[in-house]
């Protein structure tokens, strides 16, 4: 059995169309009170985004490594053998863009950035020494104006496999991000342009 750890940053994302109405009570709110974006969207007494599309992805950055250790069938209690390390970036395709997000002309990204590992899984019936790392695909897409890469999946064989994590990771800062969309049309991704309104982050990094 190989376990498969990609170490690095983890981004959980929170995607919420807003109206114009509520865009302009944000912006309101911003010049008013003083806070920054970020700063109003943690207290959801003052701005609750319900019913806002999740996600969460490994981040592709430049320090981001994939390690995959070998172990004897079942037995997760031994160190394993680590045997294969490699950076990320060095094994991803092109990114594409992340489909199927409807969006309005305004809307807000919430990003929770976290430090650890951001994918873990397990393969059995492959050890180092049958190990393949051509066998290894890294999937990535980007967001429109997120300035990053991330991990959508990873396939071992051709065959997708699942995120195990269990929250070995630390958070690091909170951004958040509201945008425009200046086609005015409630299209998608792919057919979109953007204008962020404004930016802000905060935290540990």
């Amino acid at each position: 059995m190989i376990n498969i750890q990609i170490r690095g940053f983890l981004s959980k994302i929170e995607i919420q169309p807003i109206s114009e109405s509520e865009k302009n009570f944000l912006l309101n709110f911003i010049g008013d009170s003083k806070m920054t974006l970020s700063e109003i969207l943690l207290d959801k007494n003052k701005f609750n985004l319900n019913s806002s599309k999740e996600l969460m992805f490994p981040i592709v950055t430049d320090d981001a490594e994939i390690i995959i250790t070998s172990f004897a069938e079942n037995d997760y209690y031994s160190d394993g053998y680590a045997f294969f390390r490699e950076k990320v970036n060095n094994m991803t395709d092109k990114a594409s863009t992340l489909e199927n997000l409807a969006l309005k002309d305004y809307g807000i990204i919430k990003e929770k950035i976290y430090y650890g590992c951001s994918f873990e899984s397990n393969v059995k019936e492959v050890n180092y020494k049958n190990f393949d790392k051509n066998n290894v695909d890294i999937e990535t897409v980007s967001i429109p104006f997120m300035k990053t890469n991330y991990i959508n999946n990873v396939f071992f064989c051709n065959q997708k496999i699942h995120d195990v994590i269990k929250s070995k990771n630390q958070f690091i800062k909170h951004k958040a991000v509201l945008y425009e969309n200046s086609y005015k049309s409630n299209s998608n991704l792919n057919n979109s342009e953007f204008n962020i309104i404004t930016y802000s982050e905060h935290g540990n990094g």
